[in-house]
């Protein structure tokens, strides 16, 4: 896996997810690439309450969920989050529609990712995001 310290290693993250299986899927992989702390919650609503609470480092959320949507999900993050703290957010979709994705960009998503979620491609992303450069 890694050698040395982990990048993540004092990293928290919150997995927002309706489907139980991707959500333990996501959390397993995420403690795979040794994340301090893993929050998880099924839909938008919750998942705003934990992240406003708890300021994750990272969220994994999906982006079609019921009641409340990863759109409107992160629209809530966005107006909330302090002046100057920008959550990374990183949404799980089953297809990209070309509306959908631009709604998202609009909005302040850092990047997407496609399911079913493999520990290469959400490592990448994580990277890319929250690597050495990020801190």
């Amino acid at each position: 896996m890694f050698y040395g310290a982990s990048p993540f290693g004092q990293m928290k993250a919150l997995v927002i997810e309706d489907q139980d299986f991707i959500r333990t899927v996501v959390i397993r992989i995420l403690k795979q690439l040794d994340f301090h702390t893993v929050w998880e919650a099924d839909d938008g609503s919750s998942g705003l309450s934990i992240a406003l609470e708890r300021k994750p480092d990272v969220v994994i959320c999906d982006i079609e969920m019921r009641p409340v949507d990863g759109l409107t999900f992160l629209s809530h993050l966005r107006q909330k989050e302090e002046l100057g703290r920008r959550t990374p957010v990183i949404f799980l979709t089953n297809h990209a529609q070309k509306e959908m994705v631009l709604k998202a960009r609009d909005l302040g998503v850092n990047a997407f990712i496609a399911k079913p979620v493999t520990v290469v491609g959400l490592r990448e992303k994580l990277m890319v995001l929250l690597g050495p450069v990020r801190r």
